[in-house]
């Protein structure tokens, strides 16, 4: 069961109204969506500890990222499955980019890093695969003999 961390929220508008907290569930969150809305990424993956215990505690414990603060930094560690066909250093950097953007933009926090552990590469079912047929054409107009 992971334990429920707030990250303070520090602008540069000083109002004095009080003090506003993001709970690590929030920036998980964040980050989950916008990692799972790269394109390449087949989803996140999670634990099969983390997917037995979702039943039991939070379903955000599922979502495969996880928030940490180290010192004065937030650092964000995502595991993904990727889609075949895709390169895995340009989806991952993509997904580095937009999880950092979007925490910003939906937070004003700034992430020191984002970590993308690529745990599978998955394949479409075989059914939905395309295949060379040897008895097909070429698009030069040669055939497979």
């Amino acid at each position: 069961m992971s334990k429920k961390t707030n990250v303070p929220f520090e602008s540069n508008v000083s109002l004095n109204l009080g003090e506003i907290n993001i709970t690590t569930g929030v920036l998980e969150s964040i980050a989950a969506k916008a990692a799972s809305e790269v394109e390449g990424v087949y989803k996140l993956h999670a634990s099969v500890q983390n997917e037995i215990g979702g039943f039991v505690t939070r379903s955000r414990d599922r979502i495969g990222v996880k928030v940490r603060r180290e010192e004065n930094a937030i650092v964000i560690d995502t595991e993904i499955r990727l889609q075949y066909g895709f390169s895995v250093p340009e989806v991952a950097i993509k997904v580095q980019e937009r999880v950092k953007e979007q925490i910003l933009f939906m937070t004003d926090l700034v992430v020191q890093e984002v970590n993308v552990h690529v745990v599978s590469i998955e394949t479409e079912p075989a059914s939905e695969q395309e295949y060379l047929h040897l008895d097909e054409e070429f698009e030069d107009g040669e055939t497979f003999e």
